[in-house]
């Protein structure tokens, strides 16, 4: 079996022959005209760290921007990767539910759409959830590498380490991940031009605390 090899792939990311075969097996989406690559559920949860890694490197040498993953939340088992402006146009939603992972969501349609397609008139009075930050996508993106590697850990253990992590970061990565925060916010903004973030109450604090220990628990 030959070595991983390192040469002529997207930043520095160490290609393998399983790596080079899930690309190759998308390649029916790479073309002028994609801005969103769909991955089947189940052949992402296949994926290590690494594979996901080399995937958003090379699409986002396709489209030539940063590029984030989002699970499908209108029903199919099937994750996005694209740039976070497709996800937030046209009606389209960035939440984070559980804390850990990234769902696109459509207001009010049961059926699944593309993220660029007219949006149905937006009921009213509705809360619109706070755009995630640098460090919240940066968290996202290695929580699950880091509770797979340290089975029992809970949920605020691991918000420390990245933390630290965070902290000791480059330049270049943070500048990186402020992008799409800015972009993910920018959108918003476009959508929602009088929106105002509005602090929880201590009261929905504790709440959320609460919930986020059970969900510590049930890890």
């Amino acid at each position: 079996m030959s070595a991983p090899s390192n040469a002529n792939n997207p930043g520095g990311l160490v290609t393998t022959a399983n790596n080079r075969h899930l690309w190759f097996s998308l390649r029916d989406q790479i073309h002028p005209f994609a801005q969103v690559l769909s991955i089947d559920g189940h052949l992402f949860n296949t994926m290590d760290n690494n594979a996901k890694q080399y995937i958003a490197m090379k699409f986002m040498n396709h489209v030539q921007e940063n590029v984030i993953y989002v699970h499908d939340g209108n029903g199919p088992n099937r994750i996005y990767l694209g740039a976070p402006r497709h996800f937030v146009t046209g009606g389209g939603m960035v939440i984070d539910p559980n804390g850990r992972d990234l769902y696109w969501i459509r207001r009010g349609q049961s059926n699944v759409v593309t993220a660029t397609m007219m949006a149905p008139p937006q009921p009213k009075n509705v809360k619109i959830p706070r755009p995630p930050n640098a460090y919240i996508l940066y968290r996202k993106e290695r929580h699950q590498l880091v509770k797979r590697a340290n089975p029992g850990i809970t949920n605020n253990e691991i918000s420390q380490l990245l933390g630290k992590a965070w902290n000791m970061e480059t330049p270049a990565i943070r500048a990186k991940y402020k992008q799409m925060s800015d972009e993910i916010k920018e959108a918003l903004m476009k959508k929602h031009p009088d929106y105002v973030y509005r602090p929880r109450r201590p009261g929905e604090r504790r709440r959320r605390r609460r919930q986020e220990d059970g969900e510590d628990d049930d890890a």
